[in-house]
């Protein structure tokens, strides 16, 4: 018996546009205002990914909006 491969268009499909897929970054000020929302519950991890997000804008290069 040989083994084959079932091909699946509509997955490889939605495997490459997932993969070429970019999402926008948010503005430098909408970043502060999630870190300091998160920071006022008390919520240390989404204040944690609002800091990386926060770098990853300044990163970019979108900080002087």
């Amino acid at each position: 018996m040989i083994a084959t491969t079932v091909r699946r268009p509509t997955e490889n499909a939605a495997f490459g546009r997932a993969c070429k897929a970019t999402k926008p970054l948010p503005s430098i000020a909408d970043a502060f205002a999630c870190l300091a929302a998160c920071e006022a519950r008390g919520d240390l991890q989404g204040a944690r990914l609002c800091r990386l997000l926060l770098q990853r804008v300044a990163r970019d290069g979108r900080v002087g909006e």
